[in-house]
């Protein structure tokens, strides 16, 4: 059974009603691969800025409270292994020796001596411990890199002795290897205990992990979206694989609202979005927030409160509720795409339909 999402399917619907094809009411699409050949199609010439001002021109005039607006982030988390430092040395282990089989057989020499069998069983005892101490983590982590530097030179002797090539999958794949083989030896062997930009996945090195903070889930490793609503419809304001404040882009998101809608006179917005900075600024444009105030509010308290508790609750329950709409009915909870702009495009199309279908 193949999923798509519900702005997928009428896509390929209407794109197919505009190209003079109707399908008959028995007849099905066949292709199981379509939805990624669109995706990686709308991948190479997105732009989420322009596709969203011209939806925003054919919504503007249905649009109703066009002058409020919410304003929220979220995380969108790709579909990887859940990170540790000691399966992605393993795997890079595994894909260096299999480069060197490989070549091996392309320049028709032996096999090589190394006993990847011994290590393995060492390996695999370690991972099937329930517990893993922080002593023996680091301990397996700097024989993984030892044995992971001998493969990679025995690689380069190999390539540069024998004069054979390699694939672009492999060369991509190696140099992915190698900037993770730094960044562990700098954590490791080094007295770094940070690096930039830590590599957590071999087949989506974009990836970054975002630091929550929340009980069920501390970490999540995916695309950090800072979201506009408005009368109920969702736009991208901010979309990055690293971790950001989100309460920096407040500012940002009012005058995307602006830009799209005309002037704003109401935000709604999480805690974090209330700095000193949001503040003055919102109260400079006479713009009402959801913000706790600060201070005297002067003679309309009862008012201001009012007007608080209603931007709150409606951010609260259909901002956050799209998002939750999202990640449970709209495969936005672990995004199977693989590559980095086919992950945007899955992002940008689910969007919608989560929250016009709420």
């Amino acid at each position: 059974m193949i999923n798509y999402s519900t702005f997928e399917v009428y896509y390929f619907w209407g794109s197919l009603q505009h190209c003079g094809i109707q399908l008959l009411p028995n007849e099905q699409i066949k292709d199981e691969d379509i939805a990624g050949r669109w995706r990686t199609y709308l991948g190479q010439y997105l732009d989420v800025d322009r596709m969203q001002i011209s939806c925003v021109r054919h919504w503007k005039a249905f649009m109703q409270h066009t002058h409020m607006g919410f304003c929220d982030a979220t995380v969108y988390e790709s579909y990887i292994e859940y990170p540790t430092d000691a399966k992605l040395l393993w795997k890079s282990c595994c894909d260096v020796l299999q480069m060197i089989k490989l070549s091996g057989k392309k320049g028709k020499l032996r096999d090589t001596r190394i006993n990847h069998d011994k290590r393995k069983l060492k390996y695999l005892s370690f991972a099937k411990r329930r517990k893993k101490g922080k002593r023996l983590s680091r301990k397996t982590c700097k024989w993984l890199l030892k044995y992971l530097q001998r493969l990679i030179e025995q690689l380069d002797q190999l390539l540069q002795k024998h004069i054979i090539g390699l694939s672009a999958y492999q060369i991509n794949r190696l140099s992915i290897i190698n900037k993770l083989k730094e960044q562990q030896w700098q954590l490791h062997f080094g007295k770094q205990a940070k690096v930039p930009d830590r590599i957590v996945s071999l087949h989506k090195p974009y990836v970054r992990s975002i630091i929550r903070g929340k009980e069920v889930k501390p970490v999540e490793f995916g695309a950090k979206v800072n979201m506009l609503q408005v009368d109920g419809i969702s736009f991208i304001e901010h979309l990055s694989y690293d971790n950001f404040n989100e309460g920096t882009r407040l500012q940002g998101t009012i005058h995307l609202q602006e830009r799209y809608f005309g002037a704003c006179h109401q935000i709604g917005a999480d805690a974090i979005y209330a700095t000193n900075a949001n503040r003055k600024y919102c109260t400079k444009n006479e713009i009402a927030t959801s913000f706790v105030a600060k201070g005297n509010e002067g003679k309309a308290k009862e008012q201001k409160s009012q007007m608080r508790s209603i931007l709150g609750k409606i951010r609260s329950t259909v901002m956050e509720g799209s998002f939750g709409n999202g990640k449970n009915h709209y495969q936005m909870n672990k995004i199977k795409a693989k590559t980095e702009a086919n992950e945007k495009v899955w992002i940008f199309l689910a969007c919608w339909p989560a929250m016009l279908c709420k």
